[in-house]
């Protein structure tokens, strides 16, 4: 496909090009079940030839030969889903219905060899997972939602962003997602539920990190971001709004955008805190783990991180619930931006 020039928040106007679906290989989509299969197996395998090493007097051909084919499993399991081909296909064709472009080629993480100096003063070229430069800027420019924060968010782990057009007011938007497997058949019974009906051991935690034009500049930057056990008592000195159960929620903090600026923003942000946009708010944290928001000057960033569980966790789980959940924060844009205009 030809390249695209889009809105972004951190490049200004950005090049991109959807790549080209067409030729990628469908794979096979496999049951949840089957796909958490080898590991374990592998593992018990690995466990048993150790014991048959220590306790036999000969060669434990048949432990060995079973890890070896359980190691293979897993690794075959992988090239019959081709799971990042079809994560690519189901995101390309979200992208063309919508009119938007999508690559994950600017958060593709690169392996590269550098000196590295050893305790005897020799140097040795080892191989490393280096950040994407992209990623870099993203958590440069927005920590309070990217960086890891006790009782709050996570770190931010993307593997593909999405540019275009909102379908309410036709104002761009820009939104990259990303999922890491998790396990929890052995945790607990809420970790096996998710707040969208899914049940099971077989998971994955999600985030979802976006942004909005608002057509309207405010002048500040106001950070809405998880309440957490650091910010009690004493420290407990963020803005506060007239709802308690806002204000339990969410930490809420200003500046003017310009440094050199010192006056207080504390009215300018209690009114774009109103209370629809406080309700619409507490209405996503109900949906979501982790929430959170920073309006800087025209632009309106949130992320949202969660779990989901069982049929939702499958294949391409996120990739299938993505369109609903960018209307919900479509409502929270939009009511900031009746505030503005």
């Amino acid at each position: 496909m030809s390249k695209r020039r889009h809105w972004d928040p951190f490049e200004d106007e950005i090049s991109v090009e959807t790549p080209d679906t067409s030729s990628i290989r469908n794979g096979v989509a496999l049951p949840i079940w089957l796909k958490r299969l080898p590991l374990p197996a592998a593992l018990l395998a690995l466990i048993w030839t150790m014991v048959a090493g220590f306790s036999g007097n000969s060669f434990p051909f048949a432990p060995v030969a079973v890890t070896t084919l359980a190691f293979g499993a897993i690794f075959l399991v992988d090239m019959l889903e081709n799971a990042d081909g079809r994560r690519l296909v189901r995101r390309v064709r979200i992208a063309r219905d919508r009119g938007w472009s999508y690559t994950g080629r600017f958060l593709e993480w690169q392996i590269e060899r550098t000196p590295v100096r050893d305790s005897e003063g020799h140097y040795e070229r080892r191989s490393q997972r280096v950040k994407p430069p992209r990623l870099e800027k993203i958590e440069a420019r927005i920590p309070e939602l990217t960086k890891v924060r006790a009782g709050s968010f996570m770190g931010v782990r993307l593997d593909g962003e999405f540019w275009g057009d909102s379908r309410e007011d036709s104002l761009p938007l820009w939104v990259a997602v990303g999922a890491m497997q998790m396990e929890a058949g052995l945790g607990m019974r809420e970790m096996r539920r998710d707040a969208r009906g899914g049940k099971g051991g077989y998971g994955q935690f999600f985030s979802m990190l976006g942004a909005y034009r608002i057509d309207r500049k405010t002048g500040i930057r106001a950070v809405i971001r998880p309440e957490n056990i650091v910010n009690r008592g004493p420290l407990d000195r963020d803005i506060k709004t007239e709802s308690i159960q806002f204000n339990e929620r969410f930490h809420v903090s200003g500046r003017p955008m310009t440094k050199r600026d010192n006056r207080d923003v504390t009215q300018e942000v209690l009114q774009i805190l109103t209370p629809a946009t406080q309700a619409t708010m507490l209405d996503l944290a109900a949906r979501f783990h982790n929430l959170g928001f920073i309006l800087e000057d025209d632009v309106l960033f949130f992320m949202a991180q969660d779990r989901l569980a069982g049929e939702n966790a499958s294949e391409g789980g996120i990739d299938r619930l993505l369109p609903g959940m960018l209307e919900e924060f479509e409502a929270a844009k939009l009511s900031i931006r009746r505030y503005v205009e």
